[in-house]
């Protein structure tokens, strides 16, 4: 019985070379060819499509040239007298957590000329956001809806502060640490 289950051993395994001998698998040279149809595939639908929108692109594109090449004034929100006034970065902590860092930089739209009178307003403004910064805590802040609350309540206080003269706060860089 033992002599029968080793016998049948050994005659599993001289089969399994034969059986694995016998398919010829794909050859390199059809799977070189079947790429090469679906690439040339690939290439024509991929022209015939670029030519059928071609023509559509161009008469999208007609228009606004049209529009570019007339003598129309471009429209601004902001009056022809405002002039655009860079902060000095600004860098403070926050309420809560304490250890969380803040650099903020900043320009003005104001209306009217560069004065001494604007640089005072400007370094009152830079101070006046520093303190209101120190009471804002990194969850008020949080996301694109909070960084949009936290621009706008610097915009109201901007405004209050400047009686008007500023029009709105530019924030070129925010960065919490």
């Amino acid at each position: 019985m033992a002599k029968a289950a080793i016998t049948a051993d050994t005659e599993e395994t001289d089969e399994e070379p034969a059986l694995a001998a016998a398919p010829k698998g794909v050859s390199v040279m059809s799977l070189v060819a079947a790429m090469l149809v679906v690439t040339g595939l690939g290439i024509g639908v991929g022209g015939l499509f670029g030519l059928l929108l071609m023509p559509k692109m161009e008469r999208a594109a007609a228009p606004g040239k049209a529009e570019t090449s007339s003598a129309q004034p471009v429209k601004s929100r902001y009056p022809a007298n405002v002039n655009l006034r860079a902060l000095p970065p600004i860098v403070t902590n926050l309420a809560a957590p304490a250890t969380t860092w803040v650099r903020l930089e900043a320009s003005l739209v104001m209306e009217g000329e560069q004065t001494a009178e604007a640089n005072v307003l400007a370094a009152q403004i830079s101070e006046d956001l520093v303190a209101f910064l120190r009471t804002v805590r990194l969850v008020q802040i949080e996301g694109a809806s909070g960084f949009q609350h936290l621009r706008e309540d610097l915009n109201d206080r901007i405004r209050v502060r400047s009686g008007g003269k500023v029009r709105d706060l530019v924030v070129q860089s925010f960065i919490v640490e």
